[in-house]
């Protein structure tokens, strides 16, 4: 074959591949663009997602930032750290502040401080007793008895119901409660009662509390002999309280009542001024404070409906008519007399505490507390002597 034909059939044949190689490329070229094209038709819906995407999060954003950080700002950063930044240099003693009144007046004791409180919207002082005919030969008579005992400091109240007659010999003396603490304790816990019997959760006398050994105590009854984890209801423990002069049953019923504080405010409020524990029982030392006048006070308002309840006066009459210790007021009266009492004994103080029912129908509230040399016995004469001698004027009165 000729070199010159052979070059053209060379040529002719480069030619064709090439037009090949190009046709392929543009096929190809057609497919990439049919696939962008392709690509490009579902890039509005991604774009349409990620606008609801960012709508949302946008909100959710302007909530949080409208809502929980001015909160978190307020309650959390403000007061945990910013003012605890910006006062770190100012010197402040929460005491002061929170009992300004412990240095001036005040009408409340609570946690070992002095405060003033506004009195409860339905509390009343309790009623004073007023004597209207002065016994003055009665509380002569008692003088000159009290003359022969040497050593001993007598206190006297005196009041009769039908004629308002009456006397005292340093009624406002301040002594020493021993156990005649226990008729304020009784009288509170009826009240308790009472105040509670409208609401949700009402406190009853059948209601069971458990005696453990936090309760138990030395001194009178044997409740503290018994064995633990036993319940027993407040009425039984009420009754062994004032007839025996339980010592562990008054703890537990002081507890029941909100303890020492709530005591203490609670005679404020009733204005008893001096009435008053700083002792759990017993009470050796002689820390919870009486005076005549303010227990025959509260015997007095046991028959006041604004205190107690006339369904529950009868049940406090009972506990106080079941004391056992009858040789103080009691011992020389009448057998058949009906004396309402509580007895109270420490070594440094004897007193007995009631309401006496004559044979021929007074009525008469006494009380005679004694402060003597310990456990002198003629503080026991002195009040048995003082009782028959007031028991007589009164049976005579007109």
């Amino acid at each position: 074959m000729p070199k010159s034909l052979k070059k053209s059939y060379k040529s002719k044949a480069s030619n064709d591949i090439y037009e090949t190689y190009l046709s392929y490329c543009d096929n190809r070229d057609i497919d990439v663009q049919k696939t962008r094209k392709f690509h490009k038709r579902r890039k509005p819906k991604t774009h349409h997602k990620n606008f609801f995407v960012m709508f949302f999060a946008t909100v959710l954003l302007g909530l949080y930032s409208y809502y929980i950080c001015p909160y978190n700002y307020e309650n959390y950063f403000k007061p945990l750290i910013l003012n605890h930044i910006l006062n770190s240099k100012i010197k402040f003693d929460v005491n002061d502040y929170a009992f300004y009144t412990e240095k001036y007046i005040n009408n409340s004791y609570f946690l070992d401080r002095y405060m003033l409180v506004t009195n409860e919207s339905n509390s009343k002082q309790l009623a004073d007793i007023k004597i209207v005919n002065k016994m003055d030969s009665t509380k002569q008579k008692l003088l000159n008895l009290f003359k022969q005992y040497p050593g001993l400091k007598p206190s006297v109240f005196v009041w009769e119901y039908s004629t308002s007659s009456g006397f005292e010999i340093d009624a406002d003396e301040i002594y020493p409660s021993a156990s005649i603490i226990k008729i304020p304790i009784a009288f509170e816990l009826i009240r308790l009662i009472d105040r509670s019997a409208n609401t949700d959760n009402p406190i009853k006398l059948s209601d069971k509390r458990l005696y453990t050994d936090f309760f138990k105590t030395i001194g009178s009854g044997d409740l503290q002999y018994r064995q633990e984890d036993v319940y027993y209801t407040l009425d039984y423990l009420a009754g062994i309280m004032i007839a025996n002069s339980d010592n562990s049953a008054t703890n537990m019923i002081l507890y029941e009542i909100g303890g020492m504080d709530s005591f203490n405010r609670a005679m404020r409020l009733l204005g008893l001024k001096v009435t008053s524990m700083g002792q759990w029982l017993a009470d050796i030392e002689g820390q919870n404070k009486i005076t005549a006048r303010e227990i025959s006070k509260i015997l007095y308002n046991i028959d006041n409906p604004n205190y107690i309840n006339p369904k529950y006066k009868s049940i406090l009459k009972e506990y106080l008519g079941n004391t056992k210790n009858v040789h103080l007021i009691k011992e020389k009266l009448p057998t058949d007399v009906m004396v309402l009492h509580k007895t109270g004994n420490i070594g440094e103080m004897l007193g007995d505490s009631g309401v006496v029912y004559s044979e021929n129908g007074k009525k008469y509230i006494v009380t005679i507390l004694v402060k003597r040399p310990k456990n002198d016995y003629r503080a026991k004469l002195l009040i048995q002597d003082a009782s028959l001698i007031i028991y007589n004027d009164i049976k005579n009165l007109l």
